[in-house]
């Protein structure tokens, strides 16, 4: 439910909200700041893209049509690419169309893909600034005003050796800090990159990283981040791009159930088999989960607000 309308904020301001869009097997979160400025965070996939059938045109429009709602004319303040993997810079150039957008900021990495180029077309032909945010570059191009907000690049001092051939392992992470609540974005960092970041503390609201998958999340990873709640984007089983991924994996529900605890009778569809390429319907189990784990899978769009007391309720 939302907060009562006369409850108290931090400083003063409005909720932190962040509606994490249902776009199949792909990332789409739009942050709304208290001082009424926007980021979203990864853009899904392209909606024509050939693997992906009617799906991902779908996850596409739906996409869209939410931030139509949502923004309320509002411009987008910030675009933040976590990396160069279509399911989370494939719908730039749509949203670029729709929406006015003031900066737009990505890793710097594979200038030549195809999907990295219809980006940085489509920024520069509406007057888009292109910002990158690197290990050189470690800060985040946003003013961060008072009242207990504050946004902040979340970047390794060094890529990974593995990011030359992993894309997943050049993520640029970004939190939010609004007085006692925080969120971290991580794209699809992996095991090599989340070991080298800093989390700047613990968070209370997680975005888990690629999807659920078994190459991110470990325990040493959820000791430092500390999670209260957390969310996985993730598309349906067998559906669209996820017949190629099966996520998310059920060792990672499970472990992230250990760490919030389980308090209903809540599950989610995770993947338990060996191999995805000869995925058994029986690979795919009702695996319990805790109260405070969302997932677009079985959820749909998942939108949290926060009042800047630690606490995230479902809106």
């Amino acid at each position: 439910m939302p907060p009562p309308p006369n409850a108290a904020s931090c400083g003063g301001g409005g909720p932190l909200r962040v509606h994490f869009y249902d776009v199949g097997q792909g990332l789409a979160a739009l942050v709304d700041l208290p001082d009424g400025r926007h980021i979203l965070v990864d853009a899904g996939d392209a909606p024509r893209r050939p693997e992906c059938g009617s799906v991902c045109a779908v996850a596409n429009q739906h996409l869209l049509q939410r931030l139509r709602a949502d923004l309320r004319g509002a411009p987008i303040d910030l675009v933040w690419i976590t990396h160069q993997h279509s399911d989370h810079i494939g719908g730039v150039p749509d949203v670029l169309a729709a929406f006015p957008v003031t900066t737009y900021v990505d890793n710097g990495q594979d200038a030549q893909k195809p999907e990295v180029r219809r980006a940085h077309v489509a920024a520069d032909q509406r007057g888009v600034s292109v910002r990158v945010v690197d290990p050189e570059h470690p800060d985040a191009p946003f003013a961060n005003p008072r009242g207990g907000l504050k946004v902040t690049a979340v970047v390794p001092v060094a890529w990974p050796s593995v990011c030359s051939r992993n894309a997943n392992d050049c993520s640029i992470g970004l939190r939010v800090d609004y007085c006692s609540s925080s969120v971290l974005f991580t794209g699809d960092a992996e095991h090599a990159e989340e070991a080298k970041l800093d989390l700047h503390g613990p968070v209370t609201l997680l975005q888990v990283a690629h999807h659920g998958s078994d190459t991110s999340t470990t325990p040493a990873f959820l000791t430092r981040a500390r999670p209260a709640y957390v969310v996985i984007s993730a598309g349906k089983p067998g559906e669209g791009m996820n017949a190629d991924y099966c996520l998310p994996r059920a060792p990672i529900v499970r472990r992230l159930t250990q760490v919030l605890g389980v308090d209903s009778g809540t599950t989610l569809r995770a993947f338990d088999g060996l191999r995805c390429d000869r995925a058994e319907p029986t690979d795919w189990v009702d695996v319990p989960a805790s109260s405070r784990l969302w997932a677009t899978e079985r959820d749909g769009d998942v939108v949290l607000g926060t009042l800047g007391d630690g606490a995230w309720t479902r809106e």
